[in-house]
């Protein structure tokens, strides 16, 4: 017998198997956990597009566009990383000898 888990879509303890799709799931369910998979782990619109069968990118933005970083969080943490990666001033960077 599997162990059950919290069901985040339905918010209560249910028989899910290891997979961890629960019991009753419909496939619009399974259908959006799919695409948010995608956007999770960084597929571009066109790729999430092409994989739910949309017509074009548009339709997939105007369902999943809420799931996408937007613009301002990811030039955000480009200019943090790019900093925490640069040595302080005066220090010689870490892939060189001193």
């Amino acid at each position: 017998m599997s162990k059950g888990i919290t069901c985040s879509a339905r918010g209560r303890h249910c028989g899910c198997v290891l997979s961890s799709v629960c019991t009753g799931t419909g496939p619009h369910a399974l259908r959006h956990h799919y695409a948010s998979l995608l956007i999770k782990h960084g597929e571009s619109v066109k790729t999430v597009s092409e994989r739910l069968g949309h017509t074009n990118a548009a339709m997939t933005l105007n369902i999943y566009t809420h799931l996408w970083p937007d613009s301002e969080e990811r030039t955000r943490a480009a200019v943090d990383k790019a900093y925490a990666d640069r040595p302080a001033d005066g220090e010689a960077p870490a892939n060189e000898a001193a």
